[in-house]
C-alpha cells in the first residue's frame, strides 16, 4: 500500500463518474476479441468492482461486488491502488489490487469483455459507418471529455477479427451478443427434457426467458429463467442452443410456411401482400412479438418483402393439408426405434409443423401412448388420416343449435371441431357467446340438435327443418321433431315407477333423464332416455315405453337448494318464511347438468368455458397452445360425469 505517485494525483472528488480530463485507455487484447485487463486499464477516477473476496494475510477485506474508485497505481509493481467504499475490518485504507481482481462500473451494467454487437447503424466519422449486428467486444470506458457517459467497443470490421475498430458506443448503440442469437429477453420453449446431475429440472415445451449468456461459456450456452421447474427451484438455467427454441406468436416456428389470409398493406402504402401469399416466419415481430411475426414473401412480383404480420392474418401451412386442431386417428402401427408407441386407430389432435421438417411431418398430440409418455409424435402425413364426423359433418361447419342444450341456447350458432371421443355419435361443437356477457363453450352434441348454416366441405347433410325468412336466426316456431308419445329430443323426464331390466332394478322411481329420441326399433314405440343415475353404476341409455315416463320442468329445483359452483341459493325465498320444504319456484337461471344437478347458468357457462374454451388447451413441444376439445367432453363439478346433453 502506498500513496499514489506524484504522475498520477488522486482526483478531488473521490466517487466521480468519470474524469473528463485524462487521456483515453490503453487496454490491451488478443486478435480474437477477449480483451485482457492489466495495469494500463484503469485509470485515476475509474468506478471499479471486486472481482472476487479480497483477503489480507487470509482474512476478507472486501467482499465480492465491492465498489470502489481508482486512486492511482500503486507503489509495488504491477497493482493499482484503490479506496473501496466498505471494508468487512471498518479500516478506511486503500487497497492494492491486481489487475484481475477488479471489474470496471461500465454504463448498462456492462462488462469488459462482454461480447455485443451493434443493435443499430452507428457513424463512426469521414462518411464510414458500422452495420447492425456487427460484433465487438467491450474494452472499457470510452475517455472522451465531451461525451464520458459512453463505452468503448472494439468492432470486427466485415467479419474478419484481424482487422478491427475500436468506437465509442452509447449504451443504446449495442445489445450483447448471445449465443445462438438470440436477445436478451425473448421467450423461447425446451425443445426437450433438460437434466441436471441425471434429474429432469426442465420438461420438454415449458415456457422460458432469456437473461443473457452464459457466465461460464457465453460463446455456446444461454442463461435461461423458466416458467416452471420439475424440482421447484427458481434457479435460472444454463443451456446449449440446441435445447431451447424461439417462441413464436400463433406457436409457429422459425421456417414455418404460412399463408396470408387477408391482404396486408405494406409500410409504403403503394403495394400490398394479396392474400394467398406463402412465406416464411423468420423471427418475432420488433413491435408486439406477442401478437406479431416477421414474415418474408420470396414469391412477390416486386422481389422479397420482409413485414410483419399479425397471427389473426395468416394460416399455418401443414404437410398432407392438415389443420391445427384437427382431428385424427393413427393410420397403421407407430414405432420409435423399433418400439410400438401408438397403436392403429388411436385418436389424436394436429399440433402443427413439424420443427425438424415442416415441410414433410406433421406434430401430432396423442389421445394415448404405449410407453405412457405424453410427448407429442412428428408423423409422415401417410401415417395418420382424418376423423370423420358423424351426421355428415365437416370440423370448420357453421351451425345452430335447434334445441336448447344446457346453457346454449336455442339458435345459437357455432362451429364443428371434430367427432367426439366420448360418443361416437355425437360431434363437438365450439358455440360463440351470444352477447359480451356470454363466454364461449364446447358441448359434444348429437347432429339431430344441429342444423347446418354453411358447409366447409362437399360432403354435408344439409337436411333438416329450414330456417325461417329473414335469416341465420331461430325463431320459436321452427318445427322440432317428435317422438312416441309427443316427447321432443331433449326433454325433461322423469321415471314414474321402477325400471327393471331382466328383474333387477336400474332406475328408481322419479329419477330424472333427458329424452334422446325414439328407440331404434321404431315398431316397438319405445322411447330412449338418458337417465341421471342408475343402480348398477352403468351410463348406458335405456329404452321405455311412453307411461314409464312423465315430463317435469327442469328449472324447479326445491326452497334451499344450492349451486354446487358458487354455493349460493339457487332459488330466494319469496314466501315470507311461509313456504314447506316440499315448495318449489321457478327460477330464472338456472341450469340442470344431464346428470341431474342443477347450477347458476352464469356458474355453469363460466366452468364450461373453463374446462373447453381457449384457456382449456395442452401445452406442445412447441410451446404453443392447441384445443383437445375435441377429445374429451367437459365434466359436471359435482358428479365427474360427462356433460353430454
Amino acid at each position: 500500500r502506498g500513496p499514489p505517485t506524484q504522475a498520477m494525483a488522486a482526483p478531488s472528488s473521490l466517487w466521480p463518474p468519470w474524469n473528463d480530463t485524462l487521456p483515453p485507455a490503453a487496454a490491451t487484447s488478443d486478435p480474437c476479441g477477449e480483451v485482457v485487463s492489466d495495469v494500463s486499464s484503469f485509470q485515476a477516477g475509474d468506478l471499479v468492482t471486486a472481482s472476487r473476496d479480497l483477503q489480507v494475510r487470509g482474512s476478507v477485506v472486501v467482499r465480492e461486488a465491492g465498489r470502489g474508485c481508482v486512486v492511482g497505481p500503486a507503489v509495488s509493481s504491477g497493482r493499482i491502488c484503490v479506496q473501496f467504499e466498505q471494508r468487512e475490518d471498518f479500516s478506511g485504507n486503500r487497497l492494492n489490487c491486481l489487475p484481475e481482481e477488479l471489474r470496471h462500473c461500465l454504463l448498462g451494467g456492462h462488462q469488459v469483455g462482454t461480447r455485443v454487437r451493434a443493435a443499430r447503424q452507428i457513424e463512426v466519422g469521414r462518411g464510414r459507418s458500422l452495420a447492425p449486428g456487427l460484433p465487438g467486444v467491450i474494452v472499457g470506458p470510452a475517455r472522451e471529455p465531451a461525451k464520458p457517459r459512453r463505452l468503448l467497443v472494439r468492432f470486427a470490421l466485415g467479419g474478419d477479427l484481424d482487422v478491427v475498430d475500436e468506437v465509442a458506443c452509447d449504451v443504446e448503440d449495442i445489445e450483447i451478443a448471445i449465443a445462438g442469437n438470440f436477445r436478451r429477453g425473448n421467450a423461447v420453449i425446451a425443445t426437450r427434457d433438460l437434466r441436471v446431475a441425471g434429474a429432469i429440472v426442465v420438461r420438454e415445451g415449458v415456457l422460458g426467458s432469456v437473461v443473457g449468456p452464459s457466465s461460464s461459456d457465453s460463446q455456446h450456452r444461454v442463461t435461461v429463467s423458466f416458467s416452471h421447474r420439475e424440482d421447484a427451484s427458481r434457479n435460472r438455467l444454463n443451456c446449449c442452443v440446441n435445447e431451447i427454441r424461439l417462441y413464436l406468436a400463433g406457436g409457429l416456428e422459425i421456417g414455418a410456411r404460412v399463408q396470408v389470409a387477408r391482404a396486408i398493406a405494406l409500410g409504403d402504402g403503394s403495394s400490398s401482400v394479396p392474400v394467398g401469399a406463402l412465406g416464411t416466419a423468420i423471427g418475432p415481430g420488433a413491435e408486439e412479438p406477442l401478437v406479431k411475426v416477421l414474415v418474408r414473401f420470396d414469391s412477390l412480383g416486386f422481389g422479397p418483402v420482409e413485414t410483419e404480420v399479425h397471427t389473426d392474418d395468416m394460416s399455418l401451412v401443414i404437410a398432407g393439408g392438415f389443420r391445427r386442431g384437427e382431428s385424427v386417428s393413427a393410420a397403421k402401427d407407430l414405432r420409435v426405434k423399433g418400439n410400438l408407441v401408438v397403436k392403429q386407430g388411436v385418436a389424436g389432435t394436429v399440433v402443427g409443423q413439424s420443427a425438424t421438417d415442416p415441410c414433410g411431418r406433421v406434430t401430432v398430440a396423442f389421445a394415448r401412448r404405449e410407453d405412457g409418455r405424453c410427448n407429442n409424435l412428428n408423423v409422415v402425413p401417410a401415417e395418420i388420416q382424418r376423423m370423420p364426423c358423424t351426421g355428415g359433418l365437416v370440423p370448420g361447419d357453421r351451425v345452430a343449435a335447434l334445441r336448447q342444450l344446457l346453457v346454449v341456447p336455442r339458435g345459437a350458432q357455432g362451429r364443428v371441431l371434430g367427432p367426439s371421443c366420448a360418443r361416437s355419435t355425437r360431434v363437438a361443437v365450439r358455440f360463440m357467446p351470444r352477447d359480451d356477457s356470454d363466454e364461449e363453450v364446447v358441448l359434444h352434441v348429437e347432429p339431430e340438435d344441429l342444423r347446418t348454416l354453411s358447409a366447409t366441405g362437399e360432403d354435408v347433410d344439409d337436411s333438416g327443418p329450414e330456417l325461417p325468412d329473414g335469416g341465420d336466426e331461430m325463431t320459436e316456431d321452427a318445427p322440432r321433431s317428435s317422438v312416441t308419445g309427443g316427447y321432443d329430443r331433449g326433454d325433461t323426464v322423469a321415471a314414474t315407477r321402477d325400471l327393471c331390466v331382466r328383474g333387477k332394478v336400474v332406475v328408481r322411481a322419479n329419477v330424472w333423464g333427458t329424452v334422446i329420441g325414439p328407440s331404434g326399433d321404431a315398431s316397438s314405440g319405445r322411447i330412449t332416455v338418458s337417465f341421471c343415475w342408475r343402480e348398477d353404476g352403468k351410463y348406458n341409455n335405456l329404452n321405455v315405453v311412453s307411461s314409464e315416463i312423465r315430463i317435469v320442468d327442469a328449472t324447479c329445483v326445491a326452497k334451499g337448494e344450492l349451486c354446487a359452483i358458487c354455493l349460493t341459493e339457487l332459488v330466494a325465498d319469496t314466501t315470507g318464511g311461509t313456504a314447506t320444504d316440499d315448495d318449489t319456484s321457478l327460477p330464472e337461471d338456472v341450469c340442470r347438468m344431464p346428470c341431474g344437478h342443477v347450477l347458476h347458468v352464469a356458474c355453469a357457462r363460466k366452468y364450461l368455458n373453463h374446462q373447453t374454451g381457449p384457456r382449456a388447451s395442452c401445452s406442445t413441444a412447441t410451446g404453443s397452445l392447441v384445443s383437445v376439445a375435441p377429445m374429451k367432453p367437459a365434466q359436471c363439478p359435482v358428479c365427474r360425469r360427462d356433460v353430454l346433453p
